[in-house]
């Protein structure tokens, strides 16, 4: 029941092609093995982010840290599109890698995008450590996923809950309206898990 439930919302934003997946106990995960990669950097950084930064007054980086986070995105789209165009062979071990640094650099433009503050806020990359943290982190954990050291009800359930809180936060830029939190984050959870389950039966009903 429960790899039926992830396998659908998994199905809303990959492919699901075997051979691009990583497997443990000779299972394939519910997202390919690009996208768990990206969904561990994203997790690491909101992780690292939610943990230091909640209650700082922080936006987006500075230009030149931005440009340098930007750059961390090329490799995976490089990879990804010779792929697709049969230019090189890739494999999932870069797959995985392309997508870790990809998704590691996507919370640092958002994540301060959902704060406000009349005061002038910080740079949310302000030392080295804020971002080297997260990056140690999420290679941490993609050893983790790509030796498939636990058990993989737990490893797919922390993707695709990281694919549904990433799409709950995008949500909530849609309901600026709504002012108290906890509503908020209630209902942008709600409109991220509709979405997705839209997309699974429209991914599912072209297929």
């Amino acid at each position: 029941m429960l790899q039926e439930i992830l396998n659908f919302f998994g199905r809303a934003i990959c492919h699901q092609l075997d051979e691009r997946s990583l497997h443990v106990t000779g299972t394939a995960l519910s997202v390919c093995a690009r996208d768990t990669g990206i969904y561990i950097g994203i997790f690491s950084t909101l992780l690292y982010l939610h943990i230091y930064k909640r209650k700082a007054k922080i936006t987006i980086p500075k230009v030149k840290i931005s440009f340098l986070l930007l750059l961390l995105m090329v490799p995976m789209m490089v990879d990804g599109l010779g792929s697709y165009t049969h230019l090189f062979h890739s494999n999932n071990l870069r797959r995985l890698l392309t997508g870790i640094i990809f998704g590691l650099a996507l919370p640092y433009f958002l994540y301060p995008l959902t704060k406000s503050y009349d005061n002038s806020p910080e740079p949310v990359i302000k030392t080295k450590k804020d971002f080297i943290i997260p990056l140690l982190f999420s290679c941490f954990l993609g050893g983790i996923f790509y030796l498939g050291w636990l058990p993989y009800s737990l490893l797919d359930t922390m993707v695709i809950l990281t694919v549904i809180i990433w799409f709950s936060l995008c949500a909530s830029f849609s309901i600026p309206f709504v002012k108290r939190t906890y509503y908020k984050r209630i209902i942008s959870i709600g409109i991220s898990i509709t979405f997705l389950a839209a997309l699974s039966w429209m991914h599912a009903w072209l297929i």
